[in-house]
């Protein structure tokens, strides 16, 4: 498969875990949650370079906690934004190489493992299209609903909840990027922006272990994946692979 660069958004700040420091170093079964993410990116072969992205007063912090655990890659730290879009879009304005395909990954999935993202490496180079996200197909009922009153409710069967990593190819995701800045156009994710601008997006199927810590329970869970063993996911002295 063609080289790639890796984006790893850790900028959040964890209010809806009830901390104060970022959940990003919140240990994860004697692991930091974002050191867990770059594990698994740093464990895939094809990934070159590596772009953390941090609150300002934590770039020190990911420096010396986090980029040890990087496994020789070419890791550098970048300040984030207010909002994840603009960490993006400043993590690839940082980049130093200039690859074919660029991937983006929520540091507060530590799950996912180095699997999925060669699997969404594979399906990019095979699809005709500029960017692959990793979902799962929803299993409840979505309704929407405005002002406590439920508008419609959705086929659930077309439903897809997205997750990352997400891949795309690296002039798409640039030129999508600058072109929201431009118009003041925000998205939640950045295949959003691709959506937007008449890129092509196609999805795989990610996986159910890949949990986004967002609230205590998540991290409990995550802890109770690791150490009932059996995940795919990268350790310190290891591959994952």
């Amino acid at each position: 498969m063609a080289k790639a660069a890796a984006i790893i958004a850790g900028a959040g700040r964890g209010e809806r875990l009830g901390i104060k420091q970022g959940k990003q170093f919140l240990a994860l079964s004697g692991v930091p949650v974002l050191a867990r993410s770059l594990l698994n990116v740093a464990a895939v072969p094809e990934v070159e370079e590596i772009v953390l992205v941090v609150n300002p007063d934590h770039v020190g912090r990911a420096a010396s906690e986090i980029i040890p655990f990087g496994q020789g890659k070419a890791i550098s730290v970048v300040e984030g934004g207010e909002r994840r879009q603009e960490s993006v879009f400043r993590a690839l304005r940082a980049l130093s190489s200039h690859p074919g395909i660029v991937i983006v990954h929520d540091g507060a999935r530590p799950l996912a493992t180095p699997a999925l993202f060669r699997r969404a490496m594979k399906a990019l180079e095979d699809c005709n299209c500029e960017g692959i996200i990793s979902a799962i197909p929803v299993v409840d009922t979505v309704k929407e609903v405005e002002g406590g009153w439920v508008i419609r409710t959705p086929d659930r069967q077309r439903l897809w909840a997205v997750q990352t990593p997400q891949c795309f190819r690296s002039e798409a995701l640039l030129d999508a990027h600058e072109r929201a800045y431009r118009e003041g156009v925000w998205a939640t994710d950045d295949a959003a922006l691709l959506e937007r601008y008449r890129y092509r997006v196609r999805v795989v199927e990610g996986e159910l272990t890949n949990l986004k810590i967002t609230y205590a329970s998540d991290l409990i869970l995550a802890e109770a994946l690791l150490d009932k063993g059996g995940l795919d996911v990268a350790e310190p002295g290891g591959t994952g692979i």
